[in-house]
């Protein structure tokens, strides 16, 4: 498994129209291998929580669901050429926040009793949220985007 972006169930074509029926994991239309965020990737869990607060100070708290800690990452694909970036952020308007991509993140875990830790990777489903071209010149372009997971 490669780090970085790759298909869910949408991918576009050489149009940058919608294509359904996407291999899940399969390559962007444009890339030979999973789109590779820069170094520096930021994660942050958001636990979804009830309270209710009474008014002797008293607090109750409880999980909100099953999976009630959806994590958010904020990616950067930085100086990448204008076609690349085109690609991308054509993919990104056909998925519109709506459809669903694959991101695929380095995941430490400590090995149970061992206490050695092993690097390996997480494939994560998620929505593409606010995402932003920056265009500096003609030649290379910068796109920033947030991933948000999502449970389907």
């Amino acid at each position: 498994m490669a780090q970085g972006l790759t298909t869910n169930t949408i991918n576009t074509d050489t149009n940058g129209t919608r294509v359904t029926g996407a291999t899940p994991g399969s390559n962007i239309y444009g890339f030979s291998a999973a789109v590779m965020f820069d170094k520096g990737i930021a994660e942050a869990p958001k636990p979804r929580v009830f309270k209710a607060q009474f008014g002797d100070g008293y607090e109750m708290r409880v999980r909100d669901g099953i999976n009630n800690t959806p994590r958010k990452w904020s990616l950067v694909f930085n100086n990448r050429t204008r076609e690349d970036i085109d690609n991308l952020n054509r993919f990104f308007i056909v998925l519109a926040s709506v459809d669903t991509c694959r991101l695929t993140v380095p995941d430490t875990t400590a090995i149970a009793g061992t206490g050695s830790t092993v690097n390996v990777e997480e494939a994560v489903t998620v929505v593409i949220e606010d995402f932003t071209r920056t265009m500096p010149n003609t030649l290379y372009y910068t796109l920033a985007c947030t991933a948000r997971e999502v449970f389907e």
